[in-house]
């Protein structure tokens, strides 16, 4: 029973992840619906620029020297937290603000890399 529930939880971790994922792919050209999908987006995704921030600090260290690439992480992880907050901040802000005309989106670049 234990496994069952486990299998239905990442199931349905995978279905929530990935559903806004497939609406941002639609293109309306209505801007309030941009600013719904932009929104839901950083929301969603605000967790990866953690990992993002600590990878690209580790990367900085020098090749063979574990204390530098461990500092690299412990910056980067606090780098990439302050980035988090930030787009998940302005994702909500997009959602809670949808129907007000913006020129730009609050945090550059729009929607965090995903490679």
């Amino acid at each position: 029973m234990k496994k069952f529930f486990a299998a239905v939880m990442v199931a349905g971790f995978a279905v929530a992840v990935a559903a806004p994922v497939f609406a941002i792919e639609q293109n309306t050209g209505d801007e309030r619906v941009e600013t719904v999908k932009r929104g839901a987006h950083n929301t969603n995704w605000a967790w990866t620029e953690v990992m993002d921030a600590s990878g690209k600090e580790a990367g900085k260290a020098k090749a063979n020297d574990p204390l530098d690439q461990s500092v690299g992480v412990a910056a980067g992880t606090v780098i990439g937290t302050r980035n988090a907050i930030h787009r998940f901040g302005a994702g909500a802000i997009d959602l809670i603000t949808f129907w007000i005309p913006k020129k730009a989106s609050l945090i550059t670049p729009a929607e965090p890399t995903l490679k």
